[in-house]
């Protein structure tokens, strides 16, 4: 199992050129701009409509335990504490501090994690859990966002009982 994590002493690894690359290509296409407003610049949490949570870390952000606060609250909110998968995009995410992602390791109510990335960068953060329990859920980490969705979607219906 993995989950997503980074000491706060470690907050300031640089992201390769390639990583960066990534990072302001994904920024541009997909969350420039007005896509992060500007009081919670670094996530965004959206309900997919199927029982997917999609949580975006932004590109070239440094995710701090205020933003893992925000993940939760919004979470929380969407899903009403009942249980959910999530899609966690961590594509060009320059670092993530670890209480940041305590949320992800403690949260009872996630009923799978697929990480979203597309770097070693990504890779790396994704994997690093550094003391961490790990998610009491499965979890993936996925280069490619239809395997990731379909990974999730699978899991759900096994979870429905059949009538």
């Amino acid at each position: 199992m993995t989950t997503l994590v980074q000491p706060e002493d470690e907050l300031d690894i640089p992201v390769g050129a390639n990583a960066f690359a990534v990072a302001n290509a994904v920024s541009d296409a997909d969350c420039g701009g007005e896509w992060f407003s500007t009081e919670h610049k670094n996530v965004r949490v959206e309900d997919t409509g199927e029982g997917i949570i999609r949580i975006t870390l932004r590109p070239g952000g440094r995710i701090t335990a205020e933003d893992g606060v925000l993940v939760q609250e919004q979470y929380l909110a969407l899903t009403g504490g009942a249980g959910a998968a999530v899609l966690l995009q961590v594509i060009g995410v320059e670092s993530v501090s670890r209480d940041a992602v305590r949320f992800f390791s403690e949260a009872s109510t996630i009923t799978a994690f697929a990480i979203l990335g597309s770097t070693p960068v990504d890779r790396v953060i994704a994997h690093g859990r550094r003391g961490l329990p790990a998610p009491q859920c499965p979890t993936q980490y996925f280069s490619d966002e239809h395997l990731a969705l379909g990974w999730l979607r699978t899991l759900r219906d096994e979870r429905v009982p059949k009538g």
